[in-house]
């Protein structure tokens, strides 16, 4: 954006900020406009996690331990799109509440076989928790449901432990490069 637009848009705003604060504020409520449209309103999480200083200053990764992850999963034709609406609105609500869970966004194609999940998470303990409480709660369910998990891309470094989780997705591990994140 040119220079003098966006200090137009800054000045437009009554905010006496720097220039980063407000991409980052605008890039908050980018998120959180998100957040609300997926939510269908619902109020989104009050808080997440900071990253530790020891994270923000981890030397493998420009990300800390910040770990992110994105599923692919197919419907069966013929499957109640009804059934797999409801099982996928339980899993957003489910993870909301989940200690460590940064983003969890669950995106359908338009014809409904194809559900792709971006989910974000502190770290590896958090994905671990996050694990867990899916197997217990919605494994069973999303494949009763005809919902089947056929790829997932790891965005960080994982454990033998989470990888072990997701073996049967056939996963590809990305291993951070660079960047930076903003909460």
């Amino acid at each position: 954006m040119e220079s003098e637009r966006f200090d137009g848009l800054v000045r437009s705003f009554g905010q006496s900020r720097s220039r980063r604060q407000t991409v980052r504020g605008l890039a908050g409520v980018a998120a959180g406009a998100s957040a609300l449209a997926l939510s269908g309103g619902a109020r989104a999480q009050d808080a997440s996690p900071a990253a530790s200083p020891e994270a923000a200053a981890s030397p493998v990764s420009p990300l800390g331990t910040e770990i992110a992850w994105v599923p692919v999963w197919t419907v069966t034709p013929g499957a109640s799109l009804e059934g797999v609406r409801a099982v996928l609105e339980e899993m957003v609500t489910s993870a909301r509440s989940e200690a460590g869970t940064l983003s969890y966004a669950v995106y359908v194609s338009e014809d409904g076989q194809t559900i792709i999940f971006y989910e974000r998470y502190a770290d590896e303990a958090a994905v671990l928790a996050h694990q867990a409480h899916f197997g217990e709660r919605f494994a069973e369910r999303a494949q009763e449901a005809g919902m089947t998990c056929t790829r997932i891309t790891v965005l960080g470094s994982l454990g033998e432990e989470v990888r072990n989780t997701i073996s049967g997705c056939h996963p590809i591990y990305l291993q951070p490069f660079g960047g930076f994140s903003v909460r």
